[in-house]
């Protein structure tokens, strides 16, 4: 009956007298369709009395259609419901107790909406754009997708803003890249790109639908869908491509601005939520609604699919929470819990966990096997603004006590951040889990060091126009060309500074270490040579006592020898004279015994003298024996007494100057400490400078040609 009473009055409007068009050619809403209306359908659909919530009265009023949707869709008749139920194409037709109206006037009413539906001769003519592209995913892949992460081009986004305010608006809308270094703003009539990792403006996305209240980045991060409208008018979810910014698709029939979209994982859905209380999910093949989900009560402020495409969970004004089959629409699990209005709806990474946020100052976790509440704790006073999961399982979330924080699951905070200067709105966290990025009322934006809680850059979502910005950047890397000598110089007087300090201190180190060293050698030393002098004591006196033994032999030995010789000279001559004299007188038996005796007595005397030289030459090695061995002992005992001597000297000396060397050292690792630590802001600073030369640079490099020229 929703569609009998939005079009009960055009077939009237169509049905009536003939009459002649301003232009038969080319008819316009002002001109051949107004009178019409005037005269048909005004009982009905007017400013006065809307059935089905349609106004026919004025051009603006029809085009946002009623309480079941758009009633033109210019540029294609076939999905007009002005021209199809008035042609008795779709149920219900209409007039519901009528004839069809004449073909005359079908004709000229599908001629309009093929036309593009023109309120006047001077309107441009605006079709619905179409999807320029497939982007349904056949397969969907579970976290970061192969290959580079998508980033805008350089040279295809615009560079020049939209519209530059006298102040930001409000951060509606945020939302950061979940594989890219990218962060999307939703500013004045335009979306702000940044890079996270640089801080540097990369372009400007325009939204000419109205105000922006949503941003999303599909799954993927090839896509970015940007939601919004003019409050009590009309509202358009928009999806752009993120590496062009070109429109790939607009949806939306709604009479009212969207507050929050999202599309499918596998990107063939995107669902919205308004203050009509209902969640309208479009395909992105056609545009067109194949689903409309009425449970909620109240305004629907949020919208998420999950990241494995299963399930959506939406959150409305009052207090509402829900999860439905993305397919189906059937309700999954209703969330209860919540007092106040749902404002954000966050799922964790693999699909088990939502997150949602509430104006009751809360943080909700709840499990997706029965739809239990997990956790819940009071995040922001006042009420919380926006909730997202980090890639590890965090959760980083703002609000209305201003300031921003980061979470662990259990509800501890891990870090909160420098408060804002009007309420927190929206949280963001880049790709990588390092960067938390929100926004507040006043139209701030900050990111912070989610490791030391540290504000790393502020993103301006007012930027000004090109030309102001390039103007800005050269002035910038002046000043900072010049500020970069004396910084380079500060720098590099720390550095050598830090340099001579950290040399002294090793000096000094090695120094005290050496005189450790070296009196523990010493002092080793004086204990090894006392343990040798010590062994070579008993030796020296057992080789003295050898010597005292052997000594007394070799006289006695000697003497006999000589002796022995003598003897057996005067002997052997005697032996000789008597062999002689019984040669002379061989008949002589007796002169030949008494040669015979002397003989053999000479001979006797011989082996006696060569027995007595043996002795004397054995008891003259053994003594030699005895004083080479003595003296070896003597000389090992005097040599390490020696060196005992010479160590304990080198001890008294160095033990004075093991104290001092080592009290030096303390306050040269000190000096140290201080040099080096001066390095470090020295350094930051350079580090600064540089960063805003790189920075100025490529700014300027980046809008070359985009400034009008002089």
């Amino acid at each position: 009956m929703r569609h009998l009473t939005l079009l009960c009055g055009l077939v009237a409007l169509l049905g009536g007298g003939s009459r002649v068009l301003a232009d038969a050619k080319n008819p316009t809403f002002d001109d051949d369709v107004l009178p019409i209306v005037k005269q048909h359908c005004v009982n009905c659909h007017s400013n006065d009395k809307q059935k089905g919530d349609l106004n026919l009265a004025t051009y603006a009023a029809l085009q946002k259609g009623g309480s079941s949707g758009a009633a033109v869709k210019a540029g294609d008749p076939g999905k007009s419901r002005i021209y199809t139920l008035s042609a008795h194409i779709e149920e219900p037709k209409m007039p519901p107790n009528g004839n069809k109206m004449p073909d005359a006037q079908l004709a000229t009413l599908k001629l309009w909406v093929e036309q593009g539906a023109r309120e006047n001769s001077g309107s441009k003519v605006a079709a619905a754009p179409k999807a320029s592209t497939e982007i349904g995913l056949k397969s969907l892949v579970k976290g970061r997708p192969e290959g580079p992460p998508p980033m805008p081009a350089l040279g295809k986004l615009k560079l020049e803003p939209v519209l530059t305010a006298r102040r930001p608006g409000s951060i509606l809308a945020l939302a950061a890249s979940p594989w890219a270094p990218v962060v999307a703003i939703g500013g004045q009539k335009q979306v702000i790109l940044y890079n996270t990792d640089t801080g540097a403006l990369v372009g400007f996305i325009p939204f000419e639908h109205g105000q922006i209240n949503s941003i999303k980045f599909s799954r993927n991060a090839q896509l970015l869908l940007v939601a919004g409208g003019k409050g009590g008018q009309s509202g358009k979810a928009v999806l752009y491509k993120v590496e062009t910014g070109e429109k790939v698709i607009e949806v939306g029939i709604e009479s009212d601005a969207i507050l929050s979209a999202d599309i499918s994982a596998d990107q063939t859905q995107i669902a919205v939520g308004s203050p009509s209380k209902l969640v309208r999910i479009y395909s992105t093949a056609d545009g067109k609604v194949v689903r409309e989900i009425k449970k909620h009560t109240d305004w629907v402020t949020a919208v998420e699919y999950s990241p494995d495409g299963v399930l959506l969970a939406t959150g409305d004004r009052n207090g509402g929470a829900f999860v439905w089959e993305a397919f189906t629409g059937r309700e999954y699990f209703a969330l209860r819990g919540h007092t106040a209005a749902v404002t954000d709806i966050a799922w964790r990474d693999d699909s088990n966990v939502l997150a949602t946020g509430s104006e009751d100052t809360t943080i909700k976790l709840w499990e997706m096997e029965n739809g239990g509440n997990i956790k819940s704790w009071g995040a922001h006073g006042g009420g919380t603004a926006s909730v997202r999961f980090t890639h590890d399982g965090k959760l980083a979330s703002t609000g209305r006590d201003k300031v921003t924080k980061l979470w662990d699951q259990n509800g501890t905070a891990l870090k909160s951040f420098e408060a804002f200067p009007d309420l927190g709105l929206k949280v963001a966290v880049t790709h990588d889990n390092a960067r938390v990025i929100a926004g507040d009322w006043g139209g701030v934006v900050k990111a912070w060091s989610a490791a030391d809680a540290k504000a790393v850059a502020v993103l301006d979502a007012n930027p000004l126009p090109a030309a102001e910005r390039l103007k800005r950047a050269e002035a910038t890397l002046a000043a900072a060309a010049t500020k970069l000598q004396v910084v380079q110089a500060a720098f590099d007087a720390a550095a050598l500074k830090a340099k001579q300090a950290t040399d002294a201190h090793t000096a000094a180190v090695a120094n005290a270490n050496k005189i450790s060293a070296d009196l523990a050698a010493a002092q080793k030393a004086v204990t090894d040579f006392t343990a040798a002098a010590n062994a070579a004591k008993p030796l020296a006196d057992a080789a003295k006592a050898e010597v005292d033994k052997a000594a007394p032999a070799v006289a006695p030995a000697a003497n006999k020898v000589a002796a022995l010789e003598a003897t057996v000279t005067a002997e052997a001559a005697a032996a000789k004279a008597l062999a002689d004299a019984a040669a002379k007188a061989p008949g002589n038996p007796d002169l030949a015994a008494q040669s015979k005796k002397k003989a053999d007595a000479v001979a006797a005397l011989s082996a006696e003298l060569a027995a007595a030289k043996k002795a004397h030459t054995d008891a003259a090695a053994a003594l030699k024996t005895a004083q080479e061995k003595l003296a070896a002992q003597s000389k090992a005992h005097a040599d390490a007494t020696a060196q005992i001597a010479a160590h304990q000297q080198k001890v008294a000396a160095l033990t004075p100057t093991v104290k001092p060397a080592a009290d030096a050292v303390p306050p040269a690792k000190a000096a140290m400490d201080a040099a080096n630590a001066a390095v470090a802001p020295a350094k930051a600073a350079l580090d600064a400078v540089n960063a805003e030369v790189a920075g100025a640079k490529a700014t300027i490099e980046q809008l070359k040609g985009t400034a009008p020229k002089k």
